[in-house]
């Protein structure tokens, strides 16, 4: 694993784990050791579930997710045939996830059999070349780790379970939905957060923004399978007051970041300058979050890293409380790294 890191990003992780900064960015090469599913339980129960999905198992604190054990480092072979991806798809494919057209950079093909590799040359998987009409170049047949390939359960197309990981079903537990109240979630492509909400308490009223139309539309497909009903707009929600809301009970911000708190990684860079930039924008989200809140109206905030700069150091605004922010460590709790805030409109 290869982490690039100027002065000023280091500094800000000293600050947040001093003499355990080491076992944090060596955290950040290892997968997760459970893969999470949420079970849709407005659909099914965890016990049906668990009796089409027995490799699965209950998780100890939330009701509706089930995991599986993620296994490994396993022994791969570099061969003379491989295929070269991007980050993203490297990452996915170390825990066993195909590799899709739009991920690869360079094929180097002496027969069919081929290693997959990282553009740093991190040795992720091994598989066979194929030509799929569903855009697959190679399925992968040994990884990394090893774990369920969730994109092939047919209870993820049926809408039954959605691949969530636990740090994240944190966030509407937290946001605690009641009967009658107006959520909106500013940020709320792919849909996991927003359906989460909707399945805790499906008498709110739920509004999902994001910019994208095609992010929005994916979104719409995915509430109709899941059975979940949400207003969607397709709109920057910097600009939220334009949609003429007001007096809301309670937001969702879970913005764009620096994702220092993912894994498992097999490289990364990041600058001041990548951190301020992504510090500001986090920014312009919470004033639109204040305007459009009724007064004692809640926020929560989350994100996934970890530098105070896009946590601790966005939350203090003067038009919020903080009641409480908690963190989630990859080498503690053996998550995803992870940043939750409840604020209190003043």
């Amino acid at each position: 694993m290869e982490l690039d890191y100027d002065e000023f990003v280091m500094e800000d992780l000293k600050e947040v784990y001093g003499d355990y900064l080491k076992d944090f960015l060596e955290a950040l090469s290892r997968p997760n050791p459970r893969l999470y599913l949420r079970v849709n339980t407005l659909k099914t129960t965890r016990e049906e579930l668990l009796e089409r999905l027995p490799q699965f198992k209950p998780d100890e604190d939330f009701p509706e997710a089930i995991y599986v054990p993620v296994t490994g480092p396993n022994k791969l072979e570099m061969r003379d045939s491989y295929v070269v991806v991007d980050k993203k798809t490297a990452e996915s494919v170390m825990l066993g996830a195909n590799v899709y057209r739009p991920g690869v950079k360079k094929i180097v093909a002496k027969g069919k059999e081929v290693s997959v590799v990282s553009e740093n040359g991190v040795l992720v998987g091994e598989g066979v070349l194929v030509n799929s009409p569903t855009g697959i170049v190679v399925e992968v047949t040994r990884s990394l780790y090893s774990s369920v390939k969730v994109g092939e359960l047919s209870e993820v197309k049926e809408g039954l379970v959605y691949s969530q990981g636990k740090a994240s079903m944190h966030v509407a537990r937290l946001l605690d939905p009641q009967p009658g109240e107006t959520i909106v979630d500013m940020t709320a492509s792919p849909g996991g957060k927003l359906t989460h909400v909707y399945q805790l308490e499906p008498r709110v009223r739920l509004i999902g923004l994001d910019h994208s139309e095609k992010k929005v539309e994916r979104m719409r497909r995915l509430l109709t399978v899941m059975g979940v009903k949400a207003e969607l707009y397709v709109k920057d929600s910097r600009y939220a007051k334009d949609l003429g809301f007001k007096d809301v009970d309670k937001v969702l911000i879970d913005p764009p970041c620096s994702a220092l708190g993912v894994r498992p990684k097999v490289y990364d860079r990041k600058t001041k300058r990548d951190i301020m930039v992504l510090h500001d924008y986090q920014r312009q989200f919470l004033n639109s979050a204040y305007e459009i809140l009724k007064k004692g109206g809640i926020v929560i905030y989350s994100t996934c890293t970890v530098t105070t700069w896009e946590n601790e150091k966005v939350i203090e605004h003067p038009g919020f409380e903080v009641e409480f922010a908690l963190r989630l460590h990859p080498h503690l709790q053996e998550t995803t790294g992870f940043f939750i805030a409840k604020l209190i409109k003043k």
